[in-house]
């Protein structure tokens, strides 16, 4: 008999009744042993380490989207942040085992923007389809790389439509701005090229006329509709044009006459004869602080002046002409002149009255005149003795003094005085006395 049958015969008539804290120890054990056994059908410490692993790998993905995202925001346009490769690195660096059911690609498939969705609880018979579809979902090596190619791919396409603060090459355009499109002769025009990544540009300004400056000025000196265009060129041989028409009119030409040509002024009244060409509309300047803008005005000055006249005329394209005669009366009725030469007549003094008769003889020195308002004549002998005086215009000089004949030769005269329109004269001249 062994020691096992002997103690069950010892035993088997005596009775063992245990405390109340007995049944509860005993099933605290076998619960403890049940939850530290791996069993599909029950709840074990692999289920929990399931979900604590799940948990902290979902903490620490959050952290690093919310820190991405914050990257992003703080990089502004242009900047490249590798939000797949950090997400990817969390995940590893999280514990997340490959095998476990929690750890799917939606996490790395996921946008910033999306918010993680917590894997549905497995039941006891979905343990083992949960757990070959989460390693098929989580991104190999490749699959890593194909993302953050496509990531590349993306962030190049949206750099090409990028112009300016991420210093993009910006796309060849050609465009100029003129500071007028039409005007007179000679126009001047400030052309400003706008154009866009060129490296070099050729102006063609319809007239034969070219520049490569960027931005030039040009005359045009005839009227006319002229084609601007401008090209402008990249290194690599690209082009670009642009085109825009310049309109160039031509002036009128000012010109105007008066009559009388020697007027007495103010007894004359002007007319003003307008003989001006291409022009629409006019406006005189009288010299006088008076004007018109009647075409051919007619106007009585008050008293003589030196007064310059002005014309301006403009054609139906307000292109403007103009013309000035200055000290325009100075040739004017008022004037006195007086012969070179004249022959006393020897029969005796004749008191200085010339008549018709005596001026066909050419007895009499006296002035011609017109608009002779005040006179003062006086006669020297060469050496300057005064042999003549009259402040009478119709007396003359018969050659006599003190009731002799002079002797034949040169005499200096000098008159002064003033013309009836208020200018006043003084000249000078010799005269010959000829021997009858």
């Amino acid at each position: 008999m062994d020691l096992e049958e002997l103690f069950r015969k010892k035993l088997e008539s005596s009775e063992l009744i245990p405390s109340d804290g007995t049944g509860r120890n005993i099933m605290r054990s076998l619960g403890r042993r049940e939850f530290l056994r791996f069993n599909l059908a029950r709840f074990n410490i692999y289920y929990t380490g399931a979900i604590v692993a799940a948990g902290a790998a979902a903490i620490t993905v959050l952290t690093t989207l919310h820190q991405g995202n914050k990257k992003t925001q703080e990089a502004g346009p242009g900047k490249d942040l590798n939000v797949t490769n950090t997400i990817t690195s969390g995940a590893e660096n999280s514990g997340i085992r490959k095998d476990m059911p929690v750890a799917t690609n939606s996490v790395v498939e996921k946008n910033q923007g999306d918010i993680l969705k917590k894997p549905a609880a497995a039941t006891s018979g979905d343990i083992s389809r949960s757990n070959t579809k989460s390693r098929s979902q989580v991104p190999a090596q490749n699959d890593v790389s194909s993302l953050i190619s496509k990531k590349e791919q993306i962030r190049d396409k949206v750099a090409e439509n990028v112009v300016g603060d991420v210093g993009i090459q910006k796309k060849l355009s050609a465009a100029f701005s003129a500071s007028a499109q039409s005007g007179c002769v000679p126009f001047s025009v400030k052309f400003s090229n706008n154009s866009v990544a060129y490296d070099s540009c050729y102006w063609s300004f319809g007239d034969g006329g070219h520049s490569s400056v960027a931005s030039p000025d040009w005359i045009f000196d005839s009227d006319g509709e002229y084609r601007v265009v401008l090209k402008v060129f990249t290194r690599d041989g690209s082009v670009a044009t642009a085109s825009a028409n310049i309109n160039v009119f031509s002036r009128p030409v000012a010109r105007f006459e008066f009559r009388p040509d020697n007027p007495m002024i103010p007894d004359d009244e002007i007319h003003f004869i307008n003989t001006s060409v291409d022009a629409v509309r006019c406006h005189w300047d009288f010299g006088d602080g008076n004007g018109s803008d009647a075409w051919e005005p007619v106007y009585r000055y008050e008293k003589y002046e030196k007064y310059n006249l002005g014309l301006i005329v403009w054609s139906d394209h307000n292109c403007a002409d103009s013309m000035v005669i200055k000290n325009a009366f100075a040739g004017s009725g008022n004037y006195i002149t007086f012969p070179n030469a004249f022959i006393p007549n020897t029969d005796g003094p004749a008191g200085g009255y010339y008549t018709q008769k005596s001026d066909e003889a050419a007895q009499i020195f006296h002035p011609v005149t017109s608009g002779i308002l005040d006179y003062h004549l006086k006669i020297f002998s060469k050496i300057g003795i005064l042999v003549f005086e009259s402040n009478d215009i119709n007396i003359g000089w018969d050659g006599y003094h003190n009731g002799q004949l002079c002797d034949p030769g040169v005499y200096i005269w000098k008159v002064r005085g003033t013309y009836k329109n208020g200018e006043s004269f003084v000249k000078m001249g010799d005269v010959t006395l000829l021997k009858h």
